[in-house]
This record gives C-alpha cells, structure tokens and sequence, in this order.
C-alpha cells in the first residue's frame, strides 16, 4: 500500500495534484501555475487581446494573479503601448474593419505589427520571474522597435522587485559587479575568437549593454541565483538577448519555504527527488531529457516499496505538500474549481477584441495565433527572442507555457 500523501507537483506545461492513501494513487492535471506563499495559495496566468486587420496586427498580454479562495485577481503587469499605438493606428484607418484571423485568405504579411507577448520563466515563492518581448513594426511610422526584458513582481501586491528588495543592499551591489563582468568576460572572448562565427557575432555586441534591472530569480542546487538577461539588437533590428550564468547569492529569509519546494539530486544523480515526513517523491528523466518518471515511496529507511505515479513531460519545477500542514477543505474546493476551469481551457483559442478606451474580459492562454513578419536568419553572440533554448530535463528552469526563449 503507497505512503499517505497529498502534493502538487508542477513539471513541463501542467501542474499535477496527487493523493495517495490505502485507496491507490489518484492523479488530476491542469494546465495551471499555482505557489505558495505564508499558508495562502496564488495561481498566476496571462490573458491576451488583440485586434485584426486586413494590414494591421495588434496583440497584447497582462500579467495576473488569484488568490486561490477568492474570485478576484490582481494585476500584475501591464504595458500599454499596444493599446496606444492600436489608437493612433485606428485613428489614421477610420474605414478600416476588424477581420477574421481563422480566414485563409487574409494577408499573411501586414505592413504594421505591434505584439506584445509575456512570458512565464519561474516562481519562487512570492516572486514571479517573467520575461517580456515587445515589436513594433508600423507602416510608415518611427523606426521598429523589437525589445525584450526580463523582471521580477510580487503575486501579492503586482510591485515589480529590485535586486535591493530581494536580497537586500550588499547582494545587490555585489551582484551588479559580478554581473558586469560576467559580460565583460563574454565579450572579451568572443573579440579574441578569429573564425567566421565569432566575426558575426562581433557585429551585435556594441548593441548589448548591463542592466540591473533585467534579471530574473533562479537557483543552483536548491539555493537562490540570480539570472541576468542582456537585451541587444542584430545589425536589422531583431531582438537579440544573451542570459548570463545564474550568479549564487546568498540565501534571505523568505527563501527557507521555497527551498523546501525545489528538488535534489540522490547520490548517483540518476534522478532528482523531494524528500518529505513519511514519503519520498522522484523524477528520473527518460534518455532524451523529454519526459520525467514519477514514482512515489514509503520514505522509510527499511522499505524498497516504490509506487508509479505517472510519466510527466520535462522539466521538473517544484513540489508544494499539501500534508504538512493539512489543508483546509476549503482550500481543496477552491483548488478542484481552479483545476477545472484549467482544464476546460486546454486546448482552446482564446480570443478577444480589443476596444479602443477599454479592455475586454480577461482570456487566458493558450496563446492565439498571430501574424508574424519573419526575421532573417542570422549568426549571433546571442539568439533570437523568438528562439528556444534547450533545458535539463531536471536542473534548468523553462520558461513556463510558450512563448518566446532566449539562450
């Protein structure tokens, strides 16, 4: 018989709630991101509007959280140059009649495309990481701007962080220094390299400048990092960034309840595990790195007893008990609602249209479709917003549901 146990497990695109007693394992999935935060639970997810046109794309995203047992949410990041330049644009195109984008016969290359996308990186607790990429292409207009940004908010309250609020003055300060020559270090290689690549990539690199501000949180063996995202640009404009090694800093005091969540590796490191009163959880990824095998057991020094509980697609994020202390039922209620709206959502485009002075009611993702203007294909010290890095099925942190990736 499996050990008593209730947890969720966040891996790959979907969170994972498990139950396990003396009547079996029982699991629920959900597309859905949730943390934990002083007892209450947050769930965190993006809604997307947008507008067509025969010649014009305009498509932007919100950052938003819950707390799970309310049924208000909270505002966590808003941009408003897509609403602002739809204006302007509508303004010049009063004739102009928003279309269908499902349409197959609508033009796949409009002159003007100002996209705003939002992406989720990783949670720790309280602090949200996320990245956003912003391009303007419009007719006519200034010249494009193809931008993107890495930061840090708060689920609790929308602030966006600064490597001050998190870890305090002296972190901060050493860590801005060790980022600056992290890059100084990067580009200095890269000038002394003599072959065809490193001559290209030579081109970009007066476009990448430090900020401190670009940053996400991360985390090396279960202690907090920082991560340093770079923004540039190629020689046309496309958004370039390069993401600096995550940089240990020490740990504060709100990070003791996220490290409870992360996992370690066993001895061999065939696989990652989370150990917890009474039962272990552990992931052991497949050859390819692509999916994770979860197996549940009894935690007891004298047990060989291990239970399947599924096979889950990479990577691995965090494990929240639910058993220590007990949940309310309350709590379990509103997680199964939360669940379940989730789960109706997989696999449906959603899509809204985008009033001029006022927004409509929140859609959350999955991403629609857009129209996109392709970029030319480039050799670069750095990628392509639009490009995605490959992750450990166990130790790198993926950015969570699409979206656009950086090295």
């Amino acid at each position: 018989m499996p050990p008593a146990a209730e947890f969720l497990f966040a891996a790959g695109d979907s969170t994972y709630w498990v139950r396990s007693g003396a009547e079996g394992i029982r699991v629920r999935s959900a597309p859905i991101l949730l943390t934990q935060v002083d007892g209450k639970f947050y769930e965190v997810f993006i809604a997307e509007d947008g507008a067509e046109y025969e010649d014009a794309s305009f498509a932007s995203s919100r950052l938003w959280s819950r707390e799970l047992t309310s049924t208000d949410s909270l505002m966590l990041f808003d941009d408003s140059t897509v609403m602002r330049e739809a204006a302007i644009w509508k303004k010049r195109h009063p004739r102009a009649l928003p279309i269908n984008i499902d349409d197959e016969d609508i033009p796949a290359d409009p002159s003007t495309i100002v996209h705003e996308e939002i992406e989720i990186v990783d949670v720790h607790g309280p602090w949200l990481t996320f990245r956003q990429v912003l391009d303007i292409d419009i007719d006519g207009g200034t010249q494009h701007r193809h931008v993107g940004r890495r930061a840090v908010v708060d689920v609790r309250t929308g602030a966006l962080a600064t490597l001050r609020t998190l870890f305090g003055d002296t972190v901060a300060r050493n860590v801005t220094v060790a980022g600056r020559a992290s890059l100084a270090q990067l580009v200095d290689s890269i000038r002394s390299v003599g072959d065809e690549r490193a001559e290209m990539a030579r081109e970009t690199l007066d476009s990448f400048r430090f900020d401190s501000t670009s940053f996400g949180v991360s985390d090396i063996d279960r202690a907090p990092a920082v991560a340093f995202l770079i923004p540039g640009a190629s020689a046309d404009g496309e958004a370039l960034a390069i993401y600096l090694p995550p940089i240990a800093v020490a740990a504060p005091s709100w990070w003791e309840s996220v490290r409870a969540t992360l996992p370690e590796w066993t001895a061999d490191s065939s696989r990652v595990r989370w150990i917890r009163p009474g039962y272990e959880v552990a992931a052991t990824p497949s050859a390819d790195g692509e999916s994770l095998a979860l197996v549940l057991t009894s935690g007891a020094r004298l047990s060989t007893g291990e239970w399947p509980i599924a096979t889950v697609a990479a990577p691995a994020y965090q494990l929240i008990a639910l058993d220590s202390p007990t949940v309310t039922a309350e709590f379990r209620e509103a997680l199964a609602r939360a669940f379940d709206a989730s789960a109706a959502l997989d696999g449906l485009v959603q899509r809204a249209s985008l009033h001029l002075g006022a927004w409509p009611p929140i859609f959350r993702r999955p991403l629609r479709q857009m129209r996109t203007r392709p970029c030319a294909s480039r050799t670069s010290v750095a990628t392509s917003l639009r490009s995605s890095p490959s992750h450990s099925a166990c130790r790198s942190r993926a950015p969570w549901w699409g979206g656009r990736s950086m090295i």
